[in-house]
């Protein structure tokens, strides 16, 4: 009987065994795998890549395996995403535009000047209320980090002194970003058409005057050697740089994009940010020109002008471009701008 009984115990065993063991089978071949291809000018070392190891770790939880590869060349980490060789991709929001407009627009020109007003964009745009803005044909944009504020790098200090010293000087623009080349012109730089591969040797090597770049890049593309002894960055935010996660819509369940974004802005912002102040940091202080009063105030209107130019040109989404004109003036109501018709309209 006893023997009976113990059979019966360790058949029943084996059946819960299996059925347990069957169960954790069914889960693991449950969990779908998704190819995510990251820009990083460093490359699987750089701090932008590395950013994205939480998220990848993360999508583990929601039943998604993420094959990672990094990429040096923005183009061809967005150009492999068109093709469809990425379900997903990481990149700038000066390259995302090209994808979703709304998202996008995020980093345009002097759209934003502190951490605090990019933040609140950022938690606008992750929102609920925003999900419809962020998806454009197939593409959603499913998460937003910062990747810190766009300065102007000289090779002479002397050349950030007014306006009327940038006039005439050879100026690195990314070809594919027109905010670029606008604002070139609206300054009265000559612009000249480079790539985020060459951009950098072409400010060191003396090919060019002046480039745009953020903090990160100083030594990351090795800006100081550019730089030298006689160079100085413009303390005037050009724009803030965004990172931003596109997908293919058809290649992950309804829902996701949202849940993605409000997990990004909860669990990746303040990691990013630090990173991102750190970059800020590394910059020797004998670099910085201050930009304020009268030259803060004549940089300001170019920035003005050169948007209001892209508003006509139809280049940045309307809705963010007002909006982030808002948050400047609830930040800083006495901007001329801000009882101005431009953008969209006055504010107060």
């Amino acid at each position: 009987m006893l023997s009976r009984k113990m059979t019966s115990y360790l058949g029943a065993a084996a059946l819960g065994a299996a059925a347990l063991f069957g169960g954790a089978l069914q889960t693991a071949s449950a969990q779908e795998t998704r190819s995510l291809c990251v820009y990083d000018p460093i490359g699987a070392n750089g701090f932008i890549y590395q950013s994205f190891q939480d998220y990848v770790v993360q999508a583990r939880e929601w039943g998604i395996k993420l094959n990672t590869r990094a990429y040096t060349d923005e183009a061809v980490a967005a150009n492999d995403f068109k093709a469809g060789k990425c379900d997903m991709v990481g990149v700038t929001g000066i390259r995302a535009i090209h994808f979703v407009k709304f998202a996008g627009s995020l980093d345009m020109a002097g759209g934003l000047q502190t951490y605090d007003q990019e933040k609140t964009a950022i938690k606008v745009m992750s929102s609920p209320k925003a999900a419809d803005r962020m998806t454009e044909d197939d593409y959603e944009v499913v998460g937003v980090v910062p990747l810190g504020k766009a300065f102007l790098f000289s090779r002479d200090k002397s050349y950030l002194e007014s306006l009327d010293t940038v006039a005439g000087k050879k100026i690195a623009v990314m070809s594919y970003d027109k905010q670029a080349s606008t604002l070139a012109n609206v300054a009265g730089a000559s612009p000249v058409g480079a790539s985020i591969a060459s951009f950098g040797p072409m400010f060191n090597n003396g090919s060019v005057d002046l480039a745009y770049a953020p903090s990160f890049a100083y030594n990351a593309l090795e800006l100081y050697k550019g730089l030298g002894e006689q160079g100085g960055i413009a303390d005037f935010v050009l724009g803030m740089l965004s990172g931003q996660l596109i997908i293919h819509k058809d290649k992950f369940e309804d829902g996701f994009g949202q849940k993605s974004r409000e997990w990004v802005f909860n669990n990746m912002y303040d990691s990013t940010m630090r990173r991102v102040k750190n970059a800020d940091q590394e910059i020797p202080d004998k670099y910085w020109v201050h930009i304020s009063g009268e030259r803060d105030a004549n940089y300001r209107e170019m920035f003005r002008n050169t948007r209001q130019k892209l508003w006509d040109d139809n280049w940045y989404d309307h809705d963010m471009q007002h909006m982030l004109k808002k948050i400047r003036c609830s930040t800083d109501a006495g901007l001329a701008e801000c009882s101005q018709p431009s953008e969209g309209g006055a504010i107060n």
